[in-house]
């Protein structure tokens, strides 16, 4: 669901709030890298919720997905998340 809603940071805060951490686990992430199909032809792209957040300019968005990642899913796997997106962050 955040990966769909990322372009409001308004829907992630609301999504990724401390109230709902009780349902949250590093055994079942909840970014991850979604495979999508471009819009002419048969091709696809894998993309996620930090870089739909940052095509639409959603900062406050990707800082709350960040302290998520921090907080949930501190592990080697979800640094796969910030390959293509680190050196636009900084």
């Amino acid at each position: 669901m955040v990966s769909i809603l990322a372009f409001d940071s308004n829907s992630v805060s609301k999504l990724l709030h401390e109230r709902n951490s009780h349902l949250f686990s590093e055994d079942y992430p909840i970014l991850y890298k979604v495979k999508a199909s471009k819009r002419k032809g048969n091709d696809y792209y894998y993309t996620n919720a930090i870089d739909n957040a940052l095509k639409f300019n959603q900062v406050e968005g990707v800082k709350i997905m960040i302290n998520y990642i921090i907080k949930f899913q501190n592990n080697f796997i979800s640094s796969y998340l910030f390959l293509n997106n680190l050196p636009i962050m900084i």
